[in-house]
């Protein structure tokens, strides 16, 4: 792999996502770029990857959104997204952010919409 370490800089090109994943390019929890994972306390679980690793390590302390993570990484979004949701199943992680909305307010976009609109 090049320098970097990065999914986009490897020899192996799209492969690698595909490989930490073990084949897999769904998640099965609903994570968004925007969601945020913390680390649980006193809890480890038996089988990790380098990659698992590194996410309990980047979310121990503070919670950090699944793009920062991407990033941190040099992993493509999608593939964060499933590590994580392995590690929100054996409880190793957990949202930070868990009761927040997960949709945005259509009638406060709609006043908001409206009153960029009537800006002079």
């Amino acid at each position: 792999m090049a320098a970097g370490g990065g999914w986009s800089s490897s020899t192996l090109g799209d492969v690698r996502p595909y490989l930490i994943t073990a084949g897999r390019t769904r998640p099965k929890h609903t994570l968004h770029l925007s969601s945020t994972l913390i680390t649980r306390p006193a809890t480890r679980p038996l089988h990790t990857t380098a990659e698992h690793e590194a996410l309990l390590l980047y979310c121990s302390g503070s919670a950090q959104a699944v793009s920062e993570l991407s990033g941190r990484l040099g992993q493509p979004v999608q593939a964060i997204k499933v590590l994580a949701g392995d590690l929100l199943d054996v409880g190793a992680l957990m949202l930070a952010n868990p009761d927040g909305p997960t949709d945005p307010e259509v009638p406060l976009l709609e006043a908001l919409l409206e009153g960029l609109c009537n800006l002079p």
